[in-house]
């Protein structure tokens, strides 16, 4: 009987290399479909956040006579989001806030980062994960500034805050967000202004959350459907723009209304970002109109040089978010 025995080789290393290189061909093809799918997520549930952040103003609306919460405590420097903890699921973290923090006129002697020192501080580092947009990665700020407060008056904006490295030494640095609630063009101008001016734009696109203003909800005339509340907001990067190390966050107790003229320049202009709105969705960014609808608008505005640039409307990009931002402009038509 003659024996029969079946052989086979092992893969050559030709065959072995053209296996890898397939399968990295594979693997090159799919991880761009697996990124966008990832973001595409991401954008949904950031989508989602703002529309109940934007939500709980008209919970907020039904509890205070018809008002919307005050953009920034003149003392205390707290902002919307903090004053809607309740309204989000978040009563514990809010009452265990000393309640003078919140008041108008404030008792607390001092900003919210050492008003009743250590249980404002400890509470104010709490993460809300409703507060953050799924995209961004903000917490590896090691070095820079937490933004602490918004301020804006007579036509320019400061960004007040503490060094990163000090709140990490004092304990740990408080949760941050990306979300900025909205003051219009530049918040109130209070700088008397002739008709058809530069000024009276300023003042005509004044949005809700300015300073301790407490706008009722039906002052909102150009309607909440065409009025932003919300707005996506990251800081800043080493380089001053989106690239590099985080240097410069917000946190979610000082958010204040923020203004929308520097909004929403290019990613790689280092000198406006950190005043602007942004986000790391590609080419846009999310904001919250004040029916709980969410829009998104494109990235890479450039600032109108001239006032007549202002006037005449010509930077349409720019001019759309104006329009948006202010409550009573009476731009009712933003989709032109």
């Amino acid at each position: 009987m003659s024996r029969h025995s079946s052989h086979r080789s092992a893969f050559t290393l030709i065959e072995l290399l053209v296996v890898i290189a397939i399968i990295a061909i594979l693997i090159g093809l799919l991880l761009p479909a697996v990124q966008k799918v990832r973001e595409a997520a991401a954008r949904m549930q950031c989508s989602n956040n703002m529309k109940q952040i934007s939500l709980a103003c008209h919970n907020f609306v039904s509890i205070s006579s018809g008002y919307l919460p005050y953009g920034r405590n003149s003392v205390t420097t707290v902002g919307p989001l903090a004053q809607l903890l309740p309204m989000l699921e978040q009563s514990a973290i809010h009452g265990a806030i000393n309640p003078d923090v919140f008041q108008i006129p404030s008792l607390a002697g001092s900003d919210w980062i050492n008003a009743y020192w250590s249980a404002t501080y400890a509470n104010s580092r709490n993460r809300i994960k409703m507060f953050e947009c799924p995209s961004d990665f903000p917490y590896g700020i090691s070095t820079g500034t937490v933004y602490t407060t918004v301020s804006v008056s007579a036509g320019s904006v400061s960004l007040g805050g503490y060094t990163a490295a000090s709140l990490i030494g004092a304990g740990g640095i408080p949760a941050v967000t990306n979300y900025v609630p909205i003051a219009g063009t530049i918040g109130e101008y209070a700088v008397a202004s002739a008709p058809g001016s530069v000024g009276e734009f300023y003042q005509i696109h004044e949005g809700v959350f300015v300073n301790e203003k407490r706008v009722r909800i039906n002052n909102v005339t150009d309607g909440t459907s065409n009025t932003i509340f919300f707005g996506e907001y990251i800081g800043a990067g080493a380089t001053g723009g989106l690239d590099g190390d985080r240097i410069r966050v917000m946190s979610w107790m000082g958010a204040n209304g923020f203004p929308t003229y520097w909004s929403a320049v290019a990613d790689t202009d280092t000198v406006n970002y950190r005043f602007s709105l942004a986000s790391r969705h590609p080419g846009q960014y999310n904001v919250a109109m004040g029916d709980g609808s969410v829009r998104s608008l494109v990235r890479g505005n450039t600032l109108p040089p001239t006032a007549t640039e202002i006037l005449n409307r010509t930077n349409v990009a720019w001019d759309l978010l104006q329009r948006l931002s202010g409550k009573s402009d009476g731009d009712t038509n933003p989709s032109n």
